[in-house]
């Protein structure tokens, strides 16, 4: 009896312990080790079953599952609207901003407007009634948006440029393409045992894969490209404590890569998942780690230990190279910190008296970036991703590059305490701070969006400038540590190199 309690008592503890993501508990334990369309099959079991809700409880839904930090309507197809719950809802529109109404994010058309999926909050969204007009029931897609534009460019309608289809498309915004991407994983799974049965060009009329191959190609790349939000992660909660069902694709980021990508075979672990979605298959033994290239030095990082202190800029004459700066958003008190692929994410900041002190280039902390270049011309380095702030295309997209080009060069005004920071290429487009959608993006306008402010550290980042004191015959390399020069002449060690970072007897060098 004895050791019958005891194994009770160790299983009611593996219980315990074995706990899913965001609370979720062992909501998903029925689906560990599964793979590909096993996965799918299972979580389909999980997900599957729920309460269906009715249409008009939608908009009572949305206080709970979409409602920004100022209280206002989260609307994923529009960065200008301002709606109030209840008021501005299903109303007349004739124009963007009129009202918002329920979005069926995958056109309920295609499913010929059938019961639960008509009313699945998960897909069901708020969204800006004229810009949703324009939608139509058009698949998602990548588009110049010859057709149509919401204002900024937000939203577009037009021929699809993406590969493998040329049809009418809509596109969302980019910082709402993964959020998309993974509703309609979502629905794929849910939906299992009635997809093969709806009409849209972007199903395959099976149940598995269940989209053609240039939809779900697409969906990959947006779902990796706008990685999981907290906003998703309070929605996925709020429609949990309503609908009674989850999306294991907000709860598991990169789970789609097990189910339609390349981890297909890789098993899923519902309380042992990184949270990247590169979980290892414990039938698959860990690869080792490749060799360090001896001809490649070990580059420290640049040293930043404990709190720093930074001080408001409010004036150019106050921006010098090789410090390091902060990029906030004073209104917020957030400041620019690790990247996603389209955005620069935000962590909060103690701003007094025009000072910020704080640890910085960590999970959860801002990131600082390094000054290089020169009036015009300024680059933003990130010594921690090892990469410069770039813009490579017309859009709200915030990029990095390994080595400096025009995208990744700025212009930076200073009036008062707010700084514009242009970038040279798109001379229209300037860092700001995303409030409705917390984010640091470029737009064209300031209306809708808020200013920043730049802080400068008050001790020099140890990135010096062009002063080669070392002996004959040094190395430079970049800052990835790739060799570009080997026993050159002290004198020549920097000539005819682009502007950038560089390396030299371990210590980094700015090219102006």
């Amino acid at each position: 009896m004895r050791a019958l309690s005891f194994f009770i008592s160790l299983a009611m503890a593996a219980a315990v312990y074995a706990q899913g993501p965001n609370n979720s508990g062992t909501y998903y334990q029925a689906a560990d080790g599964k793979k590909g369309s096993a996965l799918k099959t299972a979580l389909f079991g999980i997900i599957g079953p729920h309460t269906t809700l009715s249409y008009d409880a939608l908009w009572d839904c949305y206080k709970t599952t979409d409602k920004r930090s100022d209280g206002k309507v989260w609307d994923m197809y529009s960065n200008t609207t301002n709606y109030v719950f209840g008021t501005d809802q299903g109303g007349n529109y004739s124009k963007e901003g009129d009202s918002y109404n329920r979005e069926h994010s995958m056109p309920k058309s295609w499913f010929s407007e059938a019961s639960p999926m008509r009313t699945d909050l998960v897909h069901v969204i708020p969204a800006d009634g004229y810009v949703n007009n324009r939608r139509s029931n058009y698949p998602f897609g990548e588009t110049n948006g010859e057709n149509y534009q919401s204002n900024n460019g937000f939203s577009k309608v037009g021929s699809c440029t993406y590969s493998g289809y040329s049809g009418t498309v809509f596109e969302p915004a980019d910082e709402y393409k993964g959020d998309l991407a993974r509703i309609y994983f979502y629905m794929a799974t849910c939906y299992e045992d009635k997809i093969s049965n709806w009409s849209s060009p972007m199903l395959a009329g099976n149940k598995y894969p269940a989209y053609t191959t240039w939809a779900i190609n697409m969906l990959l790349e947006w779902a990796a490209a706008d990685p999981v939000s907290q906003k998703e992660t309070d929605r996925n909660n709020g429609v949990y404590s309503l609908q009674e069902n989850r999306n294991p694709f907000v709860d598991y980021p990169g789970l789609e890569q097990y189910v339609w990508g390349s981890k297909q075979d890789m098993a899923f672990s519902y309380d042992n998942y990184n949270g990247e979605g590169s979980g290892t298959d414990p039938d698959t033994p860990d690869t080792p780690d490749t060799p360090t290239d001896p001809d490649t030095p070990t580059i420290p990082d640049t040293p930043v230990e404990g709190e720093q202190t930074y001080t408001l800029v409010t004036s150019a004459a106050q921006l010098e190279t090789g410090y390091g700066y902060l990029i906030v958003c004073e209104d917020n008190n957030v400041a620019m910190a690790g990247s996603g692929k389209n955005i620069r994410n935000y962590a909060s900041v103690t701003i007094s008296n025009n000072v910020i002190k704080t640890t910085v280039n960590e999970s959860g902390k801002p990131y600082q970036f390094i000054l290089g270049g020169n009036s015009g011309a300024y680059t933003l380095y990130d010594t921690t991703e090892n990469i410069y702030l770039a813009l490579t295309a017309n859009d709200n997209k915030l990029h990095g590059e390994e080595s400096v080009s025009e995208n990744s060069k700025w212009s930076i005004t200073i009036s008062g305490s707010n700084a514009q920071i242009t970038n040279n290429v798109y001379s229209d487009r300037f860092i700001n701070y995303n409030s409705s959608s917390p984010r640091f993006a470029c737009y064209k306008s300031t209306s809708n969006q808020m200013p920043v402010a730049i802080y400068k550290n008050s001790t020099p980042s140890g990135i010096n400038g062009i002063h080669v004191t070392e002996e004959r015959g040094v190395d430079v390399y970049s800052m990835s540590g790739v060799l570009i020069k080997r026993s050159t002449d002290k004198e020549s060690a920097l000539e005819g190199l682009s502007k950038g970072i560089y390396i030299i007897n371990h210590k980094k060098y700015v090219v102006k």
